[in-house]
């Protein structure tokens, strides 16, 4: 269960000048996902969407162990990415078998293991498999 928000109010003491400029509004943050199997389908959603940026900040610079360059260019002939069974292990283990279907139609094979803390991938073991 999500706690309530809380609603605040406060007084301004500033002058009313400043109160008729407009204040930058700061960028929404991405929702922080708290369960480790969200955290891995994420990832995984966000390489099938193409947002590698997306992806690389969700933790794929943890668990890429190259630059973020190759990395990319590491998908360059994937088109989708499909999750096949989960199964989390406490809170911040996930294995996971996945589908990497090619741009020439194959499908690759993968399994592995990844660990999660603060909503983000801090380690994985993957390998092929098919």
């Amino acid at each position: 269960m999500s706690p309530s928000p809380t609603v605040a109010s406060a007084t301004s003491s500033a002058s009313p000048e400043a109160a008729t400029t407009p204040a930058a509004t700061p960028p929404a943050p991405r929702p922080h996902l708290t369960n480790a199997s969200a955290v891995v389908s994420q990832y995984y959603q966000d390489i099938t969407d193409h947002n590698y940026s997306a992806a690389w900040a969700l933790g794929g610079d943890n668990i890429a162990g190259t630059t973020y360059e190759r990395w990319v260019a590491g998908f360059a002939t994937t088109d989708s990415i499909t999750l096949g069974s989960v199964s989390e292990f406490g809170s911040s283990q996930v294995q996971a078998a996945l589908y990497a279907t090619q741009s020439d139609g194959t499908v690759k094979m993968y399994e592995g293991t990844y660990t999660v803390s603060g909503g983000m991938l801090v380690g994985a073991s993957i390998r092929q498999t098919g």
